[in-house]
């Protein structure tokens, strides 16, 4: 049985800006965008709030976008368990990386074992490895 990721969500204060860096710079596609009532996403999140919900697509990654409503949001620390990356697999990482060096992404380039590994952070932070996929 093939498994796969289906999608994964980012909760974001800044969803406007989070949404620009994946469409401008990642070349996702903005979809629908919802809003959750404050029920649902307290079952789901334990967290009382109305949200809104927005989702992106590049592919067959889909990103869901999650803003609060009525309640504050504060930044994790690097320390804090959990999801620290995600990896986003493209046929040639090379000049993938070069595109975002000319959009002005910074790009963390780090050599290990004779290879590189590149790495861009969304504007809130979060860590995106990008990786070669070979067909």
């Amino acid at each position: 049985m093939n498994t796969f990721c289906h999608h994964f969500g980012v909760l974001s204060k800044n969803p406007e800006k989070l949404k620009k860096f994946y469409t401008e710079s990642l070349g996702f596609e903005e979809g629908e965008t919802r809003l959750l009532p404050a029920d649902l996403v307290d079952q789901i999140f334990s967290i009382s709030s109305p949200c809104y919900l927005t989702k992106l697509k590049r592919g067959s990654v889909l990103l869901e976008i999650f803003s609060l409503t009525d309640l504050q949001t504060h930044e994790r620390e690097w320390t804090t368990v959990g999801y620290n990356h995600w990896g986003m697999g493209v046929e040639d990482k090379e000049r993938f990386v070069q595109d975002l060096k000319q959009k002005n992404v910074p790009v963390m380039e780090i050599e290990h074992s004779g290879r590189m590994i590149y790495f861009v952070k969304d504007p809130e932070g979060n860590l995106i490895e990008i990786y070669e996929v070979r067909g």
